[in-house]
């Protein structure tokens, strides 16, 4: 039995002793003790290892592996990696192993910003080099390499080139290799890791502390910006332009301490939280959540959120609104006054799709004879307007906004300003709320529900199955016919390998989004296969996409 135990304590010295190598030859782990404190940017990727295990859970890593979008994507890949060394960029990081990935603007002013990239290792010294060689080759762009010069600090060799006017140094401590444009900052980054300087790191920033804490713990992408120098240098830089900084406005940007966000792999879904510290922020109102009333189970997307109506009042003399307002016909009009008075904060957006897309507004009615007073004011300016009466309440339709696709709708119930693309919108509005048959009622709203009751100034819902199912088919039609006249398009897609609408939507599950207005800042919340910052950036992207020839820089 002794023989055991005296078996079972070494092999516990073992372990114990073999994790104590491992974790001391880590070194640091944390990017943010490798930066001073007052570091404008910082954006990381924490533990790539650990992000590349998460990635095979996600949904978007299942519609990857599905045969019909393998067999699709095979060639919109080619054509993106086509000459560009794609394949040697996969070997180098293979070679290099990379376990965590920085980059920071140290320091940011109106002509220059000190930059450092920050790389964890282990592939060994010799990778470290091939990787910093390639990136020197690839700044020379095919011209001669440039000289190197090598210095020494405190034991370790610094080595710097300059090429098109840009001087980089590189050096490694340990598993840890950084690449400045500033000498300065590269040293106090060697420092850093060899222990040598413990103090005022960003680590130890009270702001990167508190955003930190707000933020997705285990995160797989991490920034976190201070945005008071950087917004100084803009407005240098917008002055040197002639541009004229407006003072209000620069006012409430200084009230902005720092902005953190995180995103994570979080088994099928992605999530990402925004923190935006704030002292103190203006409590315009909160979500009462009750304009859910007006929706169906069959509700697609779903907006709930608060606005600031006293910026209405202004409206007119704002020189970027003017071309979206009748302003002759608001001369003199008491409206820009008596909606604020009247309405919100509450607004809510309500979409569904049965066969066309369908969209309702609904805004809070703060003061009922003031709402009645402005419905009467609209009235006089739209003097053809068209009432229907729906029993407990009446209707207005607009002639003059009429077309094709929609006949603008408006009535005014006790509690609630409704607006809807046609009649029907506000019938079903309205019956939806006497029955209780909403989107609440919706088993695909369930996992929404703690979010939905839990923000207090914006709640976001999105059916992404259903809208892919209903768009998705209308897409595929126009890929096809564009990849037929569009010169180029059937250079980057094989029309006949788009994948079919059930391949992709069998996975798809609600998008999410939520704000919160807190004692120190706002928070930002999103979660779904995408999220709805992915989302609206991706749109966006394609928009662009769509703007230019393929084949366009």
């Amino acid at each position: 039995m002794k023989k055991v135990l005296l078996i079972v304590l070494f092999a516990l010295i073992v372990v114990a002793g073999s994790a104590l190598w491992i974790w001391r030859a880590m070194g640091v782990t944390d990017a943010a003790v490798l930066l001073p404190a007052n570091t404008v940017a910082f954006a990381s990727l924490p533990d790539l290892p650990r992000t590349l295990l998460r990635w095979p859970q996600t949904t978007l890593a299942k519609i990857g592996v599905e045969p019909e979008m393998k067999a699709f994507l095979e060639k919109p890949l080619a054509y993106l990696t086509q000459n560009q060394g794609g394949e040697e960029a996969s070997g180098l990081l293979i070679q290099l192993k990379p376990g965590r990935i920085f980059a920071a603007a140290v320091s940011v002013s109106s002509n220059d910003a000190a930059i450092l990239v920050g790389f964890q290792y282990w592939g060994g010294k010799v990778a470290h080099e091939a990787a910093v060689t390639r990136l020197r080759q690839e700044l020379a762009a095919g011209g001669p390499m440039p000289e190197l010069a090598k210095e020494t600090h405190a034991g370790m060799e610094i080595t710097s080139s300059t090429q098109r006017g840009l001087t980089l140094y590189n050096a490694s401590h340990g598993q840890w290799g950084f690449l400045s444009n500033n000498l300065d900052v590269l040293k106090n980054a060697l420092d850093r890791a060899a222990g040598r300087q413990t103090t005022g790191s960003l680590a130890e920033n009270p702001r990167y502390q508190t955003v930190s804490s707000r933020l997705l713990k285990d995160p797989d992408f991490l920034f976190f910006v201070q945005p008071e120098t950087a917004l100084e240098a803009l407005v240098a830089v917008g002055q040197s332009l002639g541009a004229q900084a407006i003072p209000q406005q620069m006012e409430e940007a200084k009230k902005i301490e720092a902005v953190g966000g995180a995103i994570k792999l979080d088994g099928a879904n992605l999530r990402d939280s925004v923190f935006v510290l704030r002292q103190n922020p203006a409590d315009i109102g909160s979500l009462s959540h009750s304009a859910i009333q007006f929706t169906t189970p069959n509700t697609i997307g779903y907006f709930n959120f608060v606005a600031d109506f006293r910026h209405l009042a202004g409206a007119g003399e704002n020189p970027a609104l003017t071309p979206f307002l009748n302003t002759a016909a608001l001369q003199g009009s008491p409206l820009p006054e008596l909606i604020p008075e009247a309405f919100g904060p509450e607004c809510t957006v309500a979409v569904s799709w049965a066969g066309q897309p369908d969209a309702l507004l609904a805004v809070r009615v703060k003061d009922a004879a003031k709402a009645e007073q402005c419905l009467q004011e609209i009235l006089t300016l739209f003097p053809e307007t068209t009432l229907t009466d729906l029993g407990t309440s009446r209707s207005y339709s607009f002639p003059a906004w009429q077309n094709t696709f929609a006949n603008p709708t408006l009535t005014l119930t006790g509690d609630f300003l409704l607006m809807g693309l046609d009649p029907e919108s506000i019938q079903q509005a309205l019956q939806s709320a006497q029955t209780g048959e909403t989107l609440e009622k919706s088993p695909t709203f369930a996992t929404a529900l703690p979010v939905f009751r839990s923000a207090n100034e914006v709640f976001g819902f999105v059916d992404a199955k259903a809208i892919f199912e209903q768009g998705y088919p209308m897409l595929r039609q126009v890929a096809v016919f564009s990849a037929a006249v569009m010169p180029g398009v059937s250079d980057i897609i094989d029309s006949g390998k788009i994948p079919e609408t059930e391949t992709i939507a069998k996975h798809l599950s609600p998008i999410l989004y939520s704000q919160t207005r807190l004692a120190d800042g706002y928070l930002v919340e999103s979660s779904g296969p995408i999220t709805m910052n992915q989302a609206i950036l991706l749109g966006a992207a394609a928009g662009g996409s769509f703007l230019k020839p393929p084949g366009t820089p």
